[in-house]
């Protein structure tokens, strides 16, 4: 398996796309900060820009490269569920790219982004070498099923840089999308985390 994340890493190194799995499904990712592998990535999705593209995180201290500030409430829920199923939106950074955080505004109409710390085992060597952010978007064309790993290599080809094996497991829930401030949580999406866990956590 070192052999495949070494690989991966030096593909993302030179803006290449790669495959990955998850807690759910393969993700494909992409250096966040290289404008070039952005466009091949949504080329190759077919996914329009304006949807804007969760970010996986090695640690927290990551977040200063990502987030432009970071309240009390999403600090709590940092604390107590990461690594785990929860994507929170916080204020983007100003030199993210349009491409990461889509058309997505908070409440005051500033850019967010979205993002979160994965405990998926292989998830996590691959961070502890690429030590950056990482897109995480799923690993089919836009708006058509999921593709297996035999199903991306037979698509997409030598488009796709690199593929870390691992098993899927379609059925269990995504991560939980939400916001948090000083009014309470809001959920975009919901998954493995109920909106009474997230209102606990930040009460607690």
């Amino acid at each position: 398996m070192s052999d495949e994340i070494s690989l991966a890493v030096s593909a993302l190194q030179t803006g290449g796309v790669i495959a990955y799995p998850t807690e759910t499904v393969h993700g494909l990712g992409v250096d966040p900060f290289n404008p070039v592998a952005l466009k091949r990535l949504l080329a190759l999705k077919g996914r329009n820009a304006g949807k804007g593209l969760i970010l996986l995180l090695p640690d927290t201290a990551a977040l200063a490269r990502v987030a432009a500030r970071i309240n009390a409430p999403s600090r709590r829920l940092m604390q107590r569920f990461w690594p785990g199923p929860l994507t929170l939106l916080l204020p983007a950074a100003p030199h993210l790219s349009d491409r990461i955080t889509g058309d997505l505004r908070g409440p005051e109409g500033a850019r967010e982004v979205a993002v979160r710390i994965s405990p998926h085992p292989i998830v996590t060597q691959l961070m502890a070498q690429w030590r950056r952010p990482l897109v995480s978007t799923s690993a089919n064309p836009s708006g058509a099923d999921l593709l297996t790993p035999a199903q991306m290599q037979a698509q997409w080809g030598a488009a796709l840089a690199a593929l870390i094996p691992g098993a899927d497991h379609p059925q269990a829930p995504p991560s939980t999308i939400a916001r948090a401030d000083a009014q309470g949580v809001t959920i975009l999406r919901q998954g493995a985390l109920t909106h009474a866990e997230l209102h606990q956590a930040i009460q607690g």
